[in-house]
């Protein structure tokens, strides 16, 4: 018996783009190998607006007017009754009240997506937004285990890990010009020598890589006190900090005061990350909140060395040891100690990242697409 096409809304209204965004759009285009109809529900002139017109696919813009914006939820509905199948998949908290309403008023199967650690605060909000879901999707087990322990049923959460472009194939599916791999020798002393221009580094020093929002959760302040004890015993080391946010202008002060500002580089969101991690030494993620750290599987995926903490779903991705090094949250004590492992140790931390390539293929798109498919399936079959 074929399968129904399913018309999937990805409702998204952030005003940014970063690592929940691009995991909507790789679902978006695995979905659409499958034969499955996308549309991208956002804001108009928004980053994930942009970069789904540059993928081709079909987007529908709302004002996203606060968060219970009947207005939005309205044109919604409407939209998704006149589509063969629909699903409402709501990809952040604020649009999975969105998708609350308009599920209400048009008996729409929808589901919600949680990539956070953060416990659920608000009675009514749990209420309407994960409570009324007929599914609700946790990013790791950690998340998981918080959304049970705030009191969702355990049969409603199902776990679907972010994931990665595994190979030329995926990469194309997803508009990448090349996969996340690991680069040749001529490849990365090449991007080595560009970025060495750019951004006014040594070819030759050890470059610690990071790529994560400036925001509080992600605790960037851990990794510059980290970076000052790496650089009190590696002189010769550079941190290159990719990421922008509230904390910017206070990240740089910190830097000055550390005195590392110097050996510290705000780089900037960069639209060629991949070219980035290929050119790294290791990648650091300091986080004390995290629902599981997809950049985590895309250094893994180019095989770099990592070292991260273990918060939240991060040590679902990362064996400590095996596939990368992890400290305890809210230690730069720690975490210089795993950078200063690896860089003194690269033989040793070549194993591991030779092991995280492995384990990295694991999280393919392929892998992802398939569990979401049966959870949409599911979805529309108790609604016939």
């Amino acid at each position: 018996m074929s399968k129904p096409r399913l018309s999937v809304y990805h409702l998204d209204g952030e005003r940014g783009l970063r690592g929940g965004e691009r995991q909507l759009l790789y679902l978006a285009c695995r979905l659409r190998c499958l034969g499955h109809e996308n549309v991208v529900v956002c804001r108009r002139d928004s980053p994930v607006s942009r970069e789904a017109s540059a993928l081709g696919l079909e987007r529908f813009h709302l004002p996203f007017i606060g968060e219970w914006d009947p207005i939005s939820a309205w044109r919604l509905r409407r939209r998704a009754l006149l589509s063969a199948n629909p699903i409402l998949h709501a990809h952040t908290a604020h649009s999975a009240a969105l998708a609350s309403l308009a599920a209400l008023w048009g008996r729409l199967p929808w589901l919600a997506h949680r990539r956070v650690d953060f416990h659920l605060s608000g009675g009514l909000s749990r209420r309407m937004k994960y409570e009324a879901a007929g599914r609700v999707v946790a990013v790791s087990e950690g998340v998981r285990r918080v959304l049970i322990e705030d009191g969702l049923p355990a049969g409603r959460v199902a776990v679907v890990r972010d994931c990665v472009p595994i190979g030329a194939e995926e990469a194309r599916a997803v508009g990448l010009a090349e996969p996340y791999a690991p680069a040749s020798a001529n490849e990365r002393q090449s991007l080595r020598a560009k970025l060495a221009g750019e951004w006014s580094l040594p070819a030759g020093a050890p470059w610690v890589g990071s790529a994560a929002a400036f925001v509080p959760h992600k605790d960037p302040e851990t990794l510059l006190r980290a970076a000052a004890l790496v650089l009190a015993e590696r002189k010769d080391a550079r941190f290159i900090l990719l990421g922008e946010g509230q904390l910017r202008q206070a990240l740089e002060a910190l830097a000055s005061s550390l005195g590392i500002r110097g050996e510290v580089i705000f780089a900037g969101w960069r639209s060629d990350i991949v070219r980035c991690l290929k050119a790294f030494d290791l990648l650091a993620h300091s986080p004390w909140g995290e629902g599981l750290g997809s950049v985590l599987l895309e250094a893994m995926a180019c095989g770099l060395p990592v070292v991260a903490t273990t918060a939240g779903g991060i040590p679902e991705v990362v064996e400590d040891g095996r596939t990368g090094l992890l400290s305890p949250p809210r230690s730069p004590q720690a975490l210089a100690e795993r950078i200063l492992q690896t860089l003194s140790d690269p033989a040793r931390a070549a194993e591991r990242a030779c092991s995280a390539l492995a384990a990295a293929r694991g999280f393919s798109l392929a892998a992802a697409g398939e569990k979401m498919e049966n959870l949409y399936l599911e979805l529309a079959s108790s609604k016939t």
